[in-house]
């Protein structure tokens, strides 16, 4: 489904696409995928990071309650606002993430692209943060190949390695970009919880609205479903953040 991409068109079709935009814009709704349940799997893509000292973990955390499809790629993006402040084994101090999680159900043996990215947060709104999808990462970014791992139909936690010293010393986001592979329509599915914040989870997509797309606590929940199982491995840090100039300013121009 093409829905939310442009195209060139004569004026006479811009003119009436213009008048549907909304609803071009918009993604397809979430569709139950399965039923969470069964044991807790889990899937390390690369070697599992560790860190010195006292940790926690950031984001939402399984155990997931639904499970829904809803991934449409290319470029189809996935934030979970990380905030040092809620780590209170580093009592509001800098934290360094060492590995990135997502809670995945797989409906069919297939594989999919996926890069895991850290970026900035901004203001969206009094009291609201949301993702900078141009911003320029705050850690290098990570690509890997996920796959099923031989489990179907059900919940798995895949874990991504981050790069060494990546360091929040203030609120950010956890992205993960989905892009095209082997696997159905809108799969692998995502596996969430019961319950969900605003200004939490975002999606972002071509044709998303600006600034930080899609909040998924308001697309969602009319559906019956609230976000994404999405969080991060933290430890505490002492260092400043480190930036890669030249990945923010590529996906600028092939956006």
């Amino acid at each position: 489904m093409q829905l939310r991409y442009r195209r060139t068109v004569p004026l006479l079709a811009i003119c009436l696409v213009l008048t549907a935009a909304p609803a071009l814009a918009a993604k397809p709704q979430p569709v139950k995928a399965g039923t969470a349940g069964g044991a807790q799997h889990e899937i390390h893509l690369g070697e599992t990071q560790g860190g010195a000292g006292a940790g926690c973990a950031l984001g939402v955390l399984p155990p997931a309650l639904g499970v829904f499809g809803y991934i449409l790629p290319p470029d189809d993006e996935y934030y979970q606002l990380i905030n040092p402040a809620d780590c209170a084994e580093c009592k509001g101090g800098p934290v360094m993430l060492t590995n990135a999680h997502i809670a995945l159900y797989f409906t069919a043996a297939c594989q999919i692209p996926v890069t895991v990215i850290v970026r900035p947060a901004l203001q969206i709104a009094p009291g609201c943060l949301g993702p900078n999808p141009f911003g320029t990462p705050i850690c290098e970014p990570t690509e890997y190949q996920v796959n099923d791992g031989g489990i179907l139909g059900d919940c798995v936690d895949y874990s991504f390695p981050l790069p060494a010293a990546c360091c929040l010393e203030g609120p950010a986001f956890l992205e993960f970009q989905f892009d095209p592979g082997t696997c159905p329509t809108s799969r692998p599915a995502f596996c969430g919880p019961a319950a969900c914040s605003n200004c939490a989870q975002f999606n972002y997509y071509p044709g998303a609205p600006a600034p930080s797309g899609d909040d998924l606590c308001v697309v969602l929940t009319p559906f019956g479903f609230a976000g994404i199982d999405m969080w991060a491995d933290a430890v505490c840090c002492g260092a400043t953040p480190t930036h890669n100039g030249s990945w923010g300013l590529l996906k600028t121009l092939y956006r």
